[in-house]
């Protein structure tokens, strides 16, 4: 998706007041529905056919992923544009969701409420251009459009670092912050920043000279940047760790953030680094007199 051409969709942090955040973490809003009964069996049995990411996890990882997906399921409508919507396609969707967050805890799509699946690619609405993915804006606010064909094919072969599904909820993600622009801001150490940036423009020239296996459109601008290696990170973990092991460093710190204790935090912290209780002033200006 050109970023350039769509505006993605805002998302409205703190809205009336229900949800704050501090960084990595999350609290759900209280109007979010949680399952009242048991995950359908059904459901686990699609997870186990069709989701590589789930079948690598252990029995509490896939107990968390199941809870997941039941909650994301519960508050956002997954709909059929001219075409019928099954199970499978349903728990797609939001295995497609949950994958990118599954390392923060309590997180939930709020700005979201109902995806829109169609057949096969569908027009741009206003432009004569087609899509197999795209966020919902202006009016289409709180709406995601998908191919419903892209979506299943994102799942047949899990090691060709595509997934349209993943990248359109990485975007979102993305958007968190205020801009997508491939710099996940609310989720990063200000320290971490500038090398994340220097190292997408590394990346990027060497996809455009041809020197990577990242696909082509990675090198479009930021956003695509982040959604491409996204896509790849999490369909080939092992051979992004061989391949390009710092970009494997980085998005292994951004999508699964390691538990640091409070102590341990503040013990190696100098005077002008960003103050680890996340308020976003120096060290010395916050924390550091107790």
């Amino acid at each position: 998706m050109d970023v350039g051409l769509i505006v993605l969709l805002f998302i409205g942090i703190g809205v009336g007041g229900l949800i704050a955040y501090n960084k990595r973490t999350f609290k759900i809003p209280v109007y979010v529905r949680t399952p009242d009964r048991e995950f359908p069996y059904q459901w686990r049995e699609i997870l186990e056919k069709r989701i590589e990411f789930y079948q690598r996890l252990d029995a509490a990882g896939r107990k968390k992923f199941e809870d997941k997906v039941h909650v994301f399921l519960l508050n956002v409508r997954v709909l059929g544009m001219q075409t019928k919507v099954s199970h499978e396609d349903k728990i797609l969707v939001a295995a497609s969701a949950v994958i990118p967050i599954f390392g923060f805890d309590n997180w939930h799509y709020f700005n979201l409420s109902e995806v829109h699946l169609h057949p096969s690619k569908f027009k741009i609405p206003g432009q004569k251009r087609y899509a197999r993915g795209l966020i919902g804006w202006g009016e289409m606010d709180g709406i995601m459009k998908l191919s419903k064909k892209a979506l299943h094919e994102g799942f047949q072969d899990q090691n060709d670092q595509r997934n349209v599904a993943i990248h359109e909820f990485i975007h979102v993600i993305d958007k968190l912050d205020g801009e997508v622009d491939g710099v996940l801001e609310t989720l990063m150490n200000e320290i971490d920043i500038m090398p994340w940036m220097q190292l997408m423009q590394h990346e990027m020239k060497e996809i455009e000279s041809g020197n990577s296996d990242i696909r082509k459109y990675g090198s479009a601008n930021h956003a695509e940047f982040l959604a491409v290696v996204g896509e790849y990170f999490f369909e080939s973990p092992e051979k992004m760790k061989i391949e390009h092991p710092a970009l494997f460093n980085a998005l292994d710190s951004m999508f699964n953030p390691k538990i640091i204790p409070k102590a341990d935090r503040f013990k190696y912290t100098k005077k002008y680094d960003p103050c680890p209780c996340g308020s976003g002033r120096k060290f010395s200006r916050c924390c550091m007199g107790n």
